[in-house]
């Protein structure tokens, strides 16, 4: 269905934009119909800005982007309009979403009316069906954003992103700012609409639990690459920093014993992303990494087995 490759997305700043930052790096990824990958690691490490290229909000510095084998990148928003239906993203904050000054009725109906085709009796029921399946009453549709609560305005986006029938949601970081309780509530209901629809679902957080819970297979990235991917990822880590995201969870209360020369990699530097924060690391790490397979997993490091 969605097929990325070796996207790259480098960031410039300063008065001649001569800083470079890269923010993701070579990111090859590949959602099948139905399926629920769950994208994790550290803030910061890449995964909305990976989010927003596979969506099509940010354009890659290289690599390109596939829907149902039609190439996305580079093409004109003329001809992208017909394929982002197919592809939504649930942000973070609701806020980026729906327009303070209309009532949430009026938000969820905004891509019916831009679509064109429907008519006013068609788009009343079509928002009422969403509003329901959502878990919204009616007294909830005239309503302001914020009159809702946070797990109802989130909803509320859910329910705009499904109006054109989707084939993929990414949620990005799409509960962070919930709390636990209605966390598990809108978990839950996006796995219910996912298996009622058929949908893809590409699943963005930094919440270890919830990506175990929801995923069908597991990408762990750093410093803007995959380092470890595979189905059982949470069972067996097999990638240093796969081990040490999970022993910050377990081990939240015990303090981290780095290495002693931390500090950021020297310029030019081509081996192991991890390297100076990796307790287990070699002479050899200061070589390239590359995925490979091991053990029906991809992993970044030459060590694992």
């Amino acid at each position: 269905m969605l097929k990325a490759e070796n996207l790259r997305c480098v960031y410039t700043s300063g008065l001649i934009k001569t800083v470079k930052k890269t923010a993701v790096c070579g990111v090859d990824l590949e959602i099948c119909p139905g399926e629920t990958v769950a994208i994790v690691g550290e803030s910061g490490c890449g995964k909305s800005t990976l989010a927003k290229m596979l969506v099509q909000q940010l354009e890659p510095t290289s690599g390109e982007v596939f829907f149902d084998g039609t190439k996305l990148t580079g093409m004109n928003w003329k001809n992208l309009r017909k394929f982002m239906g197919k592809i939504q993203l649930i942000p973070q904050n609701p806020d980026d979403v729906v327009d303070p000054r209309w009532t949430v009725e009026r938000s969820v109906a905004e891509p019916f009316v831009i679509c064109g085709g429907f008519s006013r009796e068609e788009i009343s029921a079509n928002v009422a069906a969403l509003f329901e399946e959502v878990g919204l009453s009616a007294e909830h549709r005239p309503r302001y954003p914020h009159e809702l609560s946070g797990g109802e305005l989130q909803r509320v986006v859910i329910a705009r992103a499904l109006t054109l029938k989707p084939e993929l949601l990414v949620c990005d970081e799409a509960t962070s700012m919930l709390d636990v309780s209605v966390q598990a509530f809108i978990v839950t209901m996006l796995k219910e609409i996912q298996k009622k629809r058929g949908l893809g679902l590409v699943f963005i957080t930094h919440d270890l639990e919830a990506a175990k819970a929801v995923s069908d297979r597991v990408l762990v990235m750093y410093a803007g690459e995959i380092v470890e991917e595979g189905k059982d990822v949470f069972d067996r880590p097999l990638h240093p920093y796969t081990r040490a995201l999970m022993d910050a969870v377990q081990y939240a209360s015990l303090e981290v014993v780095l290495p002693e020369d931390v500090g950021p990699l020297p310029d030019g530097f081509s081996g192991c992303s991890y390297y100076k924060l990796c307790r287990e690391r070699t002479e050899a790490c200061k070589e390239s990494q590359k995925l490979r397979n091991v053990s029906e997993r991809l992993v970044r490091c030459w060590k694992a087995k």
